[in-house]
């Protein structure tokens, strides 16, 4: 339905006129004349519906119309404008057709009416015809901005009706007077709109109809650019292919006109295990609809390839099927790559097999393969053993995986087989295809000797650094002590002397005897904390690869020593030494070993009952020249079943925090590494004996203790130069060294502006480790000076902790005192070098 026709401005009414004659000739013209009018638009509008019925679909439609509109409206111009859309969406109007009486100059050229934005340049005229109304009136009436537009083509007059197709204005068209200015009376706009209302529906048909032809016009665009075969075969009457895409060709080699020649092309190229199969989907498509069906065929040149189909059956109004429907896609290489894919998964097996390393593939996190390497690992005998079981039941404190992640095993993880044992593995996982489903692969490497060796050097390390750090503090110490146990030493010297000196004085007192039992008991301490130092020294000595004659006793006694705090709230200890040799070792390696192995004899002793347990050391010489040392304890003893394990790293019994379980095992390398042997026996509630072998030293290597030289009255006084940064050390220095004319230097670089100065002093006591300048630059600045002092030079160390100081002491021939001072060496060796001096000194 079109709107109905409304005009804007109303018709002039007639006026009355007087009787006779000659008016009613003129109203008999009039109606003559109306009448002709409606007859010359009757025959245009006829003659437009015969060029609508007779025009093809890709003629012109508009300039074919124009014309007859044109001369029937006795207008000067007639003309059609068409609307369409811009690029970006807005809605313009182009004059398509135009006809113009003679005189009447032509605007279709005119490049302003095409893509006219109407709504913006003739609002009122786009207003009105928008709501289906017809616009007719004089131009001058009009408003000014479309007065702008229409008068420049000399247009007095104009009439327009609206085209509407689908509800929607789609052009228009329009009637110019440029003669004079009449208006378009109520005939004439209905016979107009009549036109213009066939003109609308033929517009209407041509785009349904060209719409269609442009959607069959994509979808064999789209049918002939995809790249599966789209097809319709027909079953009622012959069977035929009714369509079928032209890719065709490329998937079977044959063309479409070759399918459609010979409707049994399919049957004759399908696979003979397939035929069946393809007769189903062509004859029985209700069967097998909207499922996806692969069927084989051969081609042209003789290769194979699958085609999955999926076919939708075509109903008639009866409900019979007349044709399949169908898409056949090409699936030749995704079915090859599965093949390879099997051929690959069977020689991934095959490898993962002959791995070395453990393996196992899980699905859905449980185990579906599992190679002969986990197998062993963990401790089964088969495969099926682990199958469907989940590979995190074996490693240790694993955390659980997150909902909806997949499970990948990576990192470092602790094993437990199914015996219980530990074992540490490095992992590595991905995700794969396997028997054509996800799966994810998982590669194990043991790695627990590496951590165990790992751990030792890790543990080696820190006992270097304790040992270089127990050496700085026996140096730290041995200062203080020196001067502490010497000054302690010359009060005693000096309360002995008492008597002689001041006879009926102070000597005479009651309470002197105190203090001298007061002297010597702190003098005794002292000693103690000097022979503790001592085995500080002896534990931190870094030459662990030198073998010597050791004494095994005196490396008992040290090991005691250093334990005594742990074992005297525990047990009593017992020293049974027999007579032997000395042993072929390493003094500080063999202190560390029986160190250890007394801490756990007192360790495996519970706290509160010392008189009721004990710990023995026992030594003896075995056959063949070999020496046996055994700790025994009362303890808690050690299960049998444990008892071949406890030389493994990492293996203790001791709770969570006590043990690190590397001390055995470090123990045991030590002792074999040394050519011994180590062995322990035990049992649950009676204790344990630890028994270690090791062999005898060289009889010529056997070292005696030194016997103290017998002092010899000085018979002459010499000059003494004491290089210390310790100031108390040089005074107790002094003391010790009263027979001589002794001199203090508090630093090296002190000393050396002495000696520079002065070089007639029979003895240099120098310390090693000093802060500015220590001992050994002293010595070698003296040394360049080529006096010859240098040879006069006796070094005192504290413990010299490094490197450098130990090699420049071991390499030159001058003797070293150690901190605390034997007072007896001190004046031996002072009074030698007097001796050997004094003609150097002058003396």
């Amino acid at each position: 339905m079109h709107p109905k026709p409304q005009q804007t401005h109303a018709e002039e009414a007639t006026s009355p006129g007087t009787c006779g004659p000659p008016n009613d000739v003129t109203e008999r013209g009039a109606t003559t004349a109306a009448l002709a009018r409606r007859e010359r638009y009757l025959t245009a509008v006829v003659e437009i519906q015969q060029r609508l019925l007779a025009a093809s679909a890709s003629e012109n439609l508009f300039e074919r119309l124009v014309a007859p509109l044109g001369e029937a409206s006795g207008a000067s111009r007639a003309y059609i404008f068409e609307a369409h859309r811009s690029p970006d969406g807005n809605q313009l109007f182009s004059l398509r057709a135009e006809w113009c009486a003679p005189g009447v100059t032509p605007e279709l050229r005119n490049p302003l009416l095409k893509d006219m934005p109407l709504e913006r340049q003739r609002p009122h005229q786009y207003e009105l015809l928008s709501r289906g109304q017809v616009l007719s009136g004089l131009v001058k009436n009009m408003p000014p901005e479309e007065r702008a537009v229409l008068e420049p083509q000399q247009i007095l007059s104009m009439l327009t009706l609206p085209l509407w197709v689908h509800g929607t204005l789609a052009g228009f068209i329009g009637f110019d007077n440029c003669a004079e200015e009449r208006e378009w009376d109520k005939l004439e706009v209905d016979l107009l709109w009549a036109a213009a209302g066939a003109i609308a529906v033929s517009m209407e048909q041509r785009q349904s109809e060209r719409a269609l032809r442009e959607r069959e016009l994509r979808f064999r665009r789209i049918a002939e650019n995809a790249s599966d075969v789209l097809y319709r075969y027909q079953l009622a009457g012959t069977r035929s292919f009714a369509f079928i895409s032209g890719v065709v060709t490329n998937n079977l080699g044959f063309s479409p006109e070759e399918h459609y020649r010979d409707p049994e092309l399919w049957h004759r190229q399908v696979h003979s295990e397939d035929l069946r199969v393809l007769e189903q989907l062509l004859s029985d498509p209700q069967r097998m609809a909207d499922t996806p069906v692969v069927v084989r065929f051969t081609r042209r040149d003789g290769r194979l390839v699958w085609l999955q189909h999926v076919v939708t059956p075509v109903m008639d109004a009866t409900g019979l099927c007349v044709a399949v429907e169908g898409i056949a896609r090409d699936i030749t290489e995704r079915r090859q790559f599965e093949e390879a894919l099997k051929l690959s998964e069977a020689s991934f097996r095959l490898l993962l097999e002959g791995v070395p390393e453990p393996a196992a593939i899980q699905r859905d996190e449980h185990i579906i393969y599992a190679n002969s390497a986990l197998v062993t690992a963990l401790g089964f005998e088969r495969p099926h053993d682990l199958m469907g079981r989940r590979l995190q039941e074996f490693l240790v404190d694993e955390p659980p995986t997150p909902e909806g992640m997949v499970s990948l095993v990576t990192g470092e993880r602790r094993m437990r087989r199914q015996d219980g044992r530990i074992r540490v593995a490095e992992f590595a996982s991905l995700p794969l295809l396997f028997d054509g489903e996800p799966a994810v692969v998982s590669i194990a490497r043991d790695v627990t000797e590496q951590r165990k060796l790992q751990s030792q050097l890790s543990l080696a390390d820190r006992m270097a650094s304790m040992g270089t750090l127990a050496a700085g503090i026996a140096h730290e110490i041995n200062n203080p002590l020196a001067f502490v146990i010497s000054n302690l030493g010359f009060l005693l010297d000096e309360m002995r002397r008492m008597p002689s000196m001041m006879p009926g004085g102070l000597a005479a007192r009651p309470e002197v005897d105190e203090w001298r039992s007061v002297i010597m008991e702190a003098r005794e301490g002292a000693e103690r904390v000097r022979q503790i130092v001592r085995q500080l020294k002896a534990f931190s000595r870094p030459d662990e690869e030198r073998l010597e004659a050791v004494d095994l006793h005196a490396v008992l006694d040290s090991a005691v020593m250093l334990a005594a705090n742990e074992i005297k709230h525990r047990a009593r200890l017992k020293r049974e030494y027999g007579p032997m040799p000395h042993v072929k070792g390493n003094e500080g390696r063999l202190c560390q070993v029986f160190l250890n192995l007394v801490v756990n004899a007192a360790q495996a002793i519970p706290e509160g009952a010392a008189e009721k347990n004990e710990i023995r050391l026992v030594t003896r010489e075995g056959e063949q020249g070999r020496i046996i040392a055994e700790v025994q304890d009362s303890g808690s003893g050690i299960p049998a079943e444990v008892m071949g394990r406890i030389f493994d790293p990492f293996f203790t019994t001791k709770p969570v925090g006590v043990g690190t379980g590397l001390g055995l095992s470090i123990c045991h390398g030590i002792i074999t590494g040394l050519g011994g042997e180590i062995s322990v026996e035990s049992q649950p509630g009676r204790g344990t004996t630890v028994r270690v072998v090791l062999p005898a030293a060289e009889p010529g290597a056997r070292v005696q203790k030194p016997v103290p030289a017998p002092q010899v009255p000085i018979t002459q006084r010499g000059r003494v130069l004491i290089v210390d940064d310790e100031p108390a050390v040089g005074r107790a220095l002094r003391r010790i060294l009263r027979e001589h004319e002794v001199e203090l230097a508090t630093s090296g670089r002190q000393a050396l502006e002495k000696l520079s100065a002065d070089n007639r002093f029979h003895a240099v006591l120098c310390d090693v480790m000093m802060p500015d300048l220590g001992g050994k630059d002293l010595y070698e600045a003296i040394q360049q000076g080529g006096s010859g002092l240098e040879r006069r030079f006796v070094f005192v160390s504290g413990g010299a902790f490094t490197q450098g100081a130990r090699d420049f002491l071991a390499r030159v021939p001058n003797p070293t005192l150690e901190k605390p001072f034997d007072e007896t060496a001190v004046r031996r060796v002072v009074r030698e070098l007097v001796t050997s001096n004094a003609s150097a000194v002058g003396n």
